[in-house]
């Protein structure tokens, strides 16, 4: 299937032309504007969303999946446009791991139990990288394979993070607290502490860090907000980034601050003194919309509308 772009004089000229003609003038609207969608899924080419060359790779969430991923007996797919959903089959005595209040649907012949982390060794380590303490587990205690649903919290992206693929297998990888959702296989969410005085004060991320570390093919699932943008640094090249932008990065990369200029662009500029620089070798994933920068929008706008309802309740009649 493909996805056509047409614009409405195009529609317009063809409509006026009959027979042979039109459809040589379809099938050229076809030729210049095709999309195939097996291509749409993950991460673009650069050289098809990139005109200026600046080494981004935008994530493009695909109306309509038709790859399917195996992760130790799972088959997973990632559905929707935005605000999407993770659909993965569970294997006969098989689970899946996930963050609390993500569940959607799963098969009826599936359990839902929960796993207290706290007395178990790393369980204090994954409440320092900003998770709960409470793993919610779809269990298959079945004999036959069965299905599970699942969503992020917020309106966000998934974006899947495949070891020895996206990242190297037994690698870590770190991220924003609050990013993880779920995995598959062989993952572990712990805390990496940050003993730099200056970055873990001034670079957004905090002293303990949200580490994510996984075996091979084992994939964590990451819920960004927005869009999602993936830049491979090269050895030493570095960029500077919103601090509440970033979503996660390997732990090749090197992080650090940058001040945001003189005194009245930290106090009036509305990004802070200091932004976040990262500088590679490796991989970093940004997000346009994070969790803090939504909710703020959605109170802006409930307080809204709430004081112009309480307005007009104060100018009309007393019920």
């Amino acid at each position: 299937p493909s996805f056509l772009v047409v614009c409405s004089d195009c529609i317009s000229t063809t409509k006026e032309k009959e027979g042979t003609k039109t459809k040589e003038i379809n099938k050229a609207i076809m030729t210049d504007y095709e999309i195939d969608l097996t291509e749409t899924v993950g991460f673009i080419e650069e050289d098809k969303v990139d005109p200026l060359k600046s080494g981004f790779s935008w994530w493009k969430a695909p109306m309509q999946l038709n790859t399917a991923h195996n992760v130790g007996g799972h088959t997973w797919t990632i559905s929707g446009h935005d605000m999407q959903v993770l659909t993965t089959t569970v294997p006969a005595g098989e689970q899946v791991v996930t963050e609390q209040g993500s569940f959607m649907f799963m098969h009826p012949d599936m359990k839902m139990d929960v796993e207290f982390t706290l007395c178990q060794s790393g369980g204090l380590n994954r409440m320092w990288g900003g998770e709960s303490c409470v793993k919610v587990l779809l269990q298959n205690n079945s004999s036959s394979e069965g299905y599970a649903g699942i969503t992020p919290n917020y309106p966000a992206k998934i974006v899947p993070i495949v070891f020895g693929d996206n990242v190297q297998a037994d690698s870590a990888l770190i991220a924003q607290g609050g990013s993880y959702m779920s995995e598959l296989g062989d993952v572990d969410v712990g805390c990496d502490a940050d003993c730099s005085l200056k970055t873990c004060c001034c670079a957004g991320i905090g002293p303990c860090r949200q580490k994510i570390t996984g075996g091979q093919d084992s994939v964590a699932f990451l819920a960004a907000g927005g869009t999602v943008v993936k830049r491979v640094l090269n050895d030493g090249e570095m960029i500077i980034v919103d601090s509440a932008s970033v979503v996660a990065y390997e732990d090749t990369v090197q992080l650090g601050i940058a001040s945001n200029g003189k005194f009245c662009t930290c106090c009036l500029g509305g990004e802070g003194c200091f932004s976040t620089t990262l500088a590679g070798p490796g991989s970093v994933w940004m997000q346009s919309m994070n969790f803090t920068k939504f909710r703020n929008a959605v109170q802006v706008t409930v307080y809204e509308n709430e004081e112009m309802d309480r307005g007009e309740n104060d100018g009309g009649p007393d019920l």
